[in-house]
């Protein structure tokens, strides 16, 4: 199988997803993962961001800028607790052009804004 095409081909798709949500929406061996995200990163095609405890993957294409916003909104939608601290600084536009451009991140943001406002 080839694992390396299915994981630029979802990170390409969905940017931003952690190691688990990889290892879950591939369906793709641990090790066998690891093996290919190192790899396409030491080639350059993939990156990893850090802005919390958790790194998150995207390909090369997506700017820093725009990875730093998926990363906001794909994690607020696992930590709601933390949202304010997350999203503070973010451009409501930017934040806009990002999820027009990504359905897979325009759908984590619905589902954060609805778990923000059930917890009201």
């Amino acid at each position: 199988m080839a694992y390396h095409l299915a994981l630029l081909d979802y990170v390409k798709r969905c940017p931003g997803p952690y190691f688990r949500e990889l290892t879950r929406e591939l369906g793709m061996p641990v090790g066998t993962l690891q093996y290919w995200l190192g790899r396409l990163m030491e080639l350059g095609v993939l990156y990893s961001l850090r802005l919390t405890q958790r790194p998150r993957y995207f390909h090369a294409a997506v700017p820093r800028d725009e990875a730093e916003v998926i990363y906001v909104i794909r994690e607020v939608k696992l930590t709601p607790s933390r949202a304010a601290e997350l999203t503070t600084g973010l451009r409501p536009e930017v934040v806009q052009l990002v999820a027009d451009k990504y359905p897979c991140v325009r759908r984590d943001l619905v589902d954060a804004f609805i778990t923000l406002f059930s917890q009201l």
